[in-house]
């Protein structure tokens, strides 16, 4: 008898490259949604989601918010997009008096939001509008609204429209991504053109590590399958230039995102004529790829972190690529956005807020409960040889002790994937138990093999929590 053991782990390499995929180790998944992989001791439902309140049309939420803060006072954020300033705590949107702020800029219409930040007391928010530019509104955290203040101030200067991210460097002082430029404000004067590049590039991302601004800058900055010859730039944010070597990036970027002094970046890549999604850090000069990830390409406001995992929004599904332990790194996808395409994601209170959109339906949502969409698949393993196919005997699965309610719907799937047999299904009993033998007779002779778990008859509040799975067989003649 064969004994295949496996202890729940993330995605597999580059698993979106086939519907069956059988590279990677025992323990890594074929596939998966809405998977929480962070303690290292268990596989189970990733988080649900649920609207704050007033976080939708019908209440405070009218536009797609995009950037977010970290708590700017005691539990409570804010977040702009459209043409709207939203203020919000870790349960509600405001819904009264100033909020929501409408952003309004006299001889212009379209204001949209990009990105806010908390800087010297005060609250800045940016935007491009319909004059093909950009500014700087500000709040002093009270009841004042400056919509027009970075043009207006000392050595001010309309913004170009452009991604404008806001940070606030080691050295206190404001840097703004301008198309072209780097501006800076110090609290006192604004730079337009504290650093510029060429002419048809622009300025996708910036975060500050090593006491440096950190730059991704796209060249000629092409969507889609279009090569751009992108690079990231360090600045110490005085000098008039850049410092050593750019690091080349030959695609495009969509952001960058410093933790514990690492800078990560997220950047598209080709393969023939499609593009592909390569998430990595920079160390030394060069970029160090760590994953490859299916969807579209995060851009700043779309990339954070929750406890000690990276975390980033793809289309509408939230990645995590960490680990707890220190040592087993997981990448796995975590959890959903309620609707079909993300705007921001932020986590100033912890746990993570995103934004989505669908047509003329809008949501701020955190999370909340546990997922009943989530599934888990097995790599698919290929047991066969030319003259013995291989049957299965039994399969086992161990978790932890189980609430009321608690439920995993099991299927072996075989043979190319063309054939499936539902297993017995996993469900809370009044004696508790953590060994389930899901399959032990009838189990059919198979070439290839992959388990598949899905929570779609699971519970939002009592999880299925797995610690092991076993699956022993043994060859037979091929007849």
């Amino acid at each position: 008898m064969e004994i295949i053991t496996i202890k729940p782990q993330g995605f597999a390499p580059k698993w979106y490259e086939n519907s069956y995929p059988s590279y990677g180790n025992k323990n890594h998944a074929g596939n998966m949604r809405n998977i929480d992989l962070t303690d290292p001791s268990v596989m189970t439902q990733g988080r649900g989601v649920a609207d704050l309140t007033n976080g939708t049309q019908a209440g405070a939420i009218t536009t797609l918010v995009k950037g977010m803060t970290n708590a700017v006072t005691s539990n409570i954020a804010y977040g702009v997009g459209g043409a709207k300033l939203q203020q919000f705590s870790a349960t509600a949107v405001t819904n009264e008096g100033s909020f929501p702020h409408t952003i309004d800029k006299a001889a212009v219409t379209g204001e949209d939001g990009e990105d806010v930040l908390h800087y010297k007391g005060a609250l800045y928010y940016s935007y491009n509008h319909s004059g093909s530019t950009g500014d700087v509104g500000k709040f002093d955290l009270s009841s004042t609204f400056d919509d027009d203040f970075m043009s207006t101030t000392t050595g001010g200067a309309a913004l170009q429209d452009a991604p404008h991210q806001m940070i606030m460097g080691g050295d206190d002082v404001m840097y703004i991504a301008n198309g072209i430029y780097i501006s800076k404000y110090n609290g006192t004067t604004f730079t337009e053109d504290a650093l510029d590049f060429w002419d048809d590039s622009e300025v996708s991302s910036i975060t500050w590590n090593h006491n440096r601004v950190i730059a991704a800058v796209n060249r000629p900055n092409l969507s889609g399958t279009n090569a751009n010859q992108s690079a990231v730039y360090t600045w110490t944010g005085y000098d008039d230039s850049w410092e050593g070597d750019p690091i080349e990036v030959n695609g495009r970027i969509g952001a960058l995102f410093t933790k514990n002094g690492i800078t990560y970046i997220w950047y598209e890549s080709f393969k023939g004529s499609s593009v592909r999604n390569t998430f990595g850090y920079l160390s030394g000069g060069r970029v160090i790829p760590l994953t490859t990830f299916a969807g579209s390409l995060p851009l700043y406001y779309q990339v954070g972190e929750r406890d000690d995992y990276i975390v980033w929004l793809s289309d509408n599904r939230v990645y995590s690529y960490g680990s707890l332990s220190g040592e087993a790194v997981t990448f796995s996808q975590y959890m959903s956005s309620v609707r079909a395409t993300g705007g921001g994601l932020a986590t100033p209170f912890g746990e993570i807020i995103v934004a989505s959109t669908a047509s003329t339906n809008y949501n701020l949502s955190k999370e909340s409960g546990y997922a009943t969409d989530a599934y888990w698949y097995t790599m698919m393993f290929n047991v066969s040889t030319g003259q013995q196919l291989w049957q299965i005997d039994s399969i086992v699965i161990w978790t932890e002790e189980m609430s009321a309610n608690a439920k995993l719907d099991t299927t072996l799937r075989y043979n190319a994937g063309v054939s499936n047999q539902a297993l017995d299904q996993i469900a809370y009993a009044a004696s508790k138990p953590t060994r389930h033998i899901i399959g032990k007779s009838n189990l059919p002779r198979v070439e290839d093999f992959r388990l598949e778990l899905a929570y779609a008859n699971g519970n939002s509040t009592n999880p299925v929590k797995i610690k092991q799975i076993e699956i022993s067989g043994h060859p037979i003649t091929n007849k």
